[in-house]
């Protein structure tokens, strides 16, 4: 049993990595069968990880069709940001009450980078800023807190890799909205911390959705056009 749960544990790992990265679109129908000679494992351990991937949102069953990926939409990515700021308020409140050496960490976080971002600062910028929401959560101290941001964070992944962080422009705007963040929580002002991290969720909400329709609009109008080249042949 523990090999097959280790075994599961690894076909999870991996699917979630594809369907993160767009290698498993939304919609995509899943066979265990078809999964099961892709791994070179059997159907077990493969249910196994469908059923982990539902607890988490990512996949969901479909009666007489089976498994597949679950697609998302503007209202999800809304939903997913509301959330994520509700969480992060409540790390925020938590972080402040910390030690004097963390808070001074924190406050200088974002310093160093120079602008313009070239593709190695965008990835340690991308890095750092993965690190701060990550301490904002646990610094609740909270496991319920800590797992249910870890889901929130896959479904937006999914988002950031649909669209791809092509606006440059928007990595190099939210590097000051992260410096006005720390620089507040390093102050202990709690008021302009809770602030500025709900500025910056709301101009991450708007990006997302935005950069999500011109995605959708656009994959919509080369379908149309598609079929329009097809039906004149």
């Amino acid at each position: 049993m523990a090999a097959v749960r280790s075994v599961s544990e690894q076909v999870y790992e991996e699917m979630v990595r594809r369907i993160i990265d767009g290698s498993l679109p939304p919609n995509e129908l899943l066979s265990d069968r078809a999964l099961a000679d892709q791994f070179g494992v059997s159907r077990t351990p493969i249910r196994e990880a469908f059923h982990q991937l539902e607890s988490v949102g990512l996949i969901k069953r479909r009666s007489r069709i089976g498994w597949v990926v679950t697609d998302f939409n503007r209202r999800d990515v809304v939903e997913l940001i509301e959330l994520r700021a509700i969480l992060e308020t409540a790390g925020v409140r938590c972080l402040i009450n910390g030690s004097d050496e963390e808070l001074g960490r924190v406050g200088a976080l974002f310093d160093g980078f120079k602008l313009p971002f070239d593709a190695e600062s965008t990835a340690e910028y991308l890095r750092r800023d993965h690190d701060f929401h990550s301490t904002i959560i646990k610094s609740t101290h909270n496991s319920r807190i800590i797992e249910v941001y870890r889901r929130v964070n896959l479904q937006i992944d999914r988002v950031r890799h649909f669209i791809s962080y092509r606006a440059q422009s928007r990595v190099e705007e939210s590097l000051e909205e992260h410096r006005r963040i720390t620089r507040a929580i390093a102050e202990k002002d709690v008021g302009s911390a809770i602030a500025e991290l709900n500025t910056h969720l709301l101009n991450v909400q708007y990006k997302f959705v935005n950069l999500l329709d011109t995605v959708t609009v656009s994959s919509a109008y080369r379908e149309k056009e598609e079929l329009a080249s097809i039906s004149e042949k």
